[in-house]
């Protein structure tokens, strides 16, 4: 197949590289020309596309003419600063319906929970309190409405990888807030894998969950991640009231992936 890849940065390229291998030609976008070119250099077809821009201009004819689209644009902070992001958004998946894309694969992530404690599923009741939480939400719903059976979402815990961990913000910190909530992560290579197996074996209409099925507390294991990497130790403040926080499970989503994770606890990740 034809893959679009809409938002080709720290996930989208080794994920195109990984799909490559399979067979796969990909046509992949960012925002500047320098990674475009480098995206080129992969053996992608690399398009300079920062989201808003007219979507009727003949260089970005190879996005539509794709069969499948992966929409991998991050909410950053600033995203819905001017109001425009969503509709930015809407007016391309609208473009998508009247292309030659079939099939769409959205990366959302599990703030769409907002700050709710216990067990997450996939079945569980969307609360975000926070901007990205809520614009991913309504990306999600755009998604549903345009693609419907056509379209998986993919809610993403935290991202983890060789190059990227969260630990590297925490490092030295002092009067860090909640020591005793649950730590909710993803590695690159399990993300991967999980859009892989919904290409290959069609898993269509789907909501689903990616997380490590470990989840130790953030004094614990940000305590343990500083020390294997030799950081200074984040200082956590006492917390009279223990609160376990959100716990994102996952497994049901992996029963019906068919895979097994490769870094199915935080402790393997680093």
């Amino acid at each position: 197949m034809q893959i679009a890849i809409v938002g080709c940065g720290w996930l989208g390229q080794p994920l195109g590289l990984s799909l490559q291998k399979s067979g796969h030609n990909i046509v992949a976008t960012n925002r500047s020309e320098t990674g475009c070119a480098k995206l080129n250099t992969l053996g992608f077809k690399g398009l300079q596309f920062n989201l808003g821009d007219k979507l009727s201009t003949n260089n970005l004819e190879a996005i539509f003419n794709s069969d499948l689209l992966i929409l991998n644009i991050p909410v950053g902070r600033k995203s819905n600063a001017n109001g425009t992001f969503l509709a930015n958004i809407n007016d391309l998946l609208k473009r998508l319906v009247t292309s030659t894309v079939k099939r769409v694969v959205f990366v959302s992530t599990t703030s769409v929970y907002g700050a709710q404690k216990g067990e997450l599923s996939e079945h569980s009741a969307t609360s975000p309190n926070t901007q990205s939480g809520q614009i991913n939400l309504q990306i999600e719903q755009l998604v549903q409405e345009y693609f419907s059976s056509n379209a998986t979402t993919m809610r993403l815990s935290g991202l983890v990888g060789e190059d990227r961990h969260p630990v590297i913000y925490l490092a030295g910190k002092t009067a860090l807030a909640a020591p005793n909530t649950r730590v909710n992560l993803v590695h690159q290579v399990d993300v991967i894998q999980s859009i892989e197996s919904i290409i290959r074996n069609e898993i269509w209409g789907q909501t689903l969950l990616l997380s490590a099925a470990e989840h130790p507390t953030r004094q614990n294991y940000y305590t343990w991640a500083a020390k294997r990497l030799k950081l200074a130790i984040p200082q956590f403040i006492d917390e009279l009231e223990a609160s376990d926080g959100k716990i994102i499970n996952a497994a049901a989503s992996i029963r019906l992936l068919d895979i097994t994770l490769q870094y199915p606890s935080p402790y393997d990740m680093l």
